[in-house]
C-alpha cells in the first residue's frame, strides 16, 4: 500500500481512478528485431514512449512464446531464430500504468533477425518505426535504453 505519513496516520495515496494502486511483479518477454544497426520500436499508446515489442507472460506460457505472441500482436511480424539476451529486472523495469498500477516486470529478452516483412502497428501499439542503434530517440522507455545497451555491448544479463 502506498501512503504518506500525517502525524501517527498513514493516509492512502490514490490512482488517478480514485482506487488504490496496486503494485505486482510480473514476469515479461520482449524481442528486438534487428535489420543490421537498426531495431524495430513501437510506440506505446499508454505513455506515448517507444518500445521493444514485448508484454506479459501468460499463465502456462513458455517465455519464448510469449515473446513471438507479443511481436505478433504489436507489429504483425513473425520471427525466426530467437536469440536469449538477458533477463532483466529491478526499479528500471517498473511500469506505472494509466490506472496508476505498478508492475515491477522480471523481462526475459531476446533478439531476432527482421524476416523482411513490413510490420505494422497492431494491439498495444501507437505506431512502429526502425531505430538506428547509435542515434535512438530521446523518448526511449528507460527499460528498452537499458535492453539496447545491452545488446549493443553483448552483455548477457543486466
Amino acid at each position: 500500500m502506498a501512503g504518506v505519513l500525517d502525524g501517527a496516520a498513514l493516509v492512502s495515496v490514490l490512482a488517478p481512478n480514485g482506487r488504490q494502486p496496486v503494485q505486482t511483479q510480473r514476469v515479461g518477454a520482449g524481442v528486438a528485431v534487428l535489420d543490421g544497426k537498426n531495431v524495430l520500436l513501437i510506440r506505446r499508446p499508454d505513455n506515448g514512449l517507444w518500445d521493444i515489442p514485448g508484454g506479459a507472460v501468460e499463465s502456462g506460457e513458455v517465455e519464448e512464446d510469449a515473446a513471438r505472441r507479443e511481436l505478433r500482436e504489436e507489429t504483425a511480424l513473425g520471427a525466426g531464430t530467437l536469440t536469449l539476451r538477458g533477463v532483466f529486472s529491478g526499479s528500471e523495469f517498473q511500469h506505472t500504468y494509466p490506472d496508476g498500477n505498478v508492475v515491477e516486470w522480471v523481462t526475459v529478452l531476446f533478439s531476432a533477425h527482421w524476416n523482411g516483412e513490413p510490420p505494422r502497428a497492431g494491439d498495444d501499439a501507437a505506431a512502429v518505426a526502425w531505430g538506428p542503434l547509435d542515434a535512438l530517440p530521446a523518448d526511449l522507455s528507460l527499460a528498452t535504453q537499458r535492453y539496447l545497451v545491452a545488446i549493443q555491448t553483448g552483455a548477457a544479463y543486466a
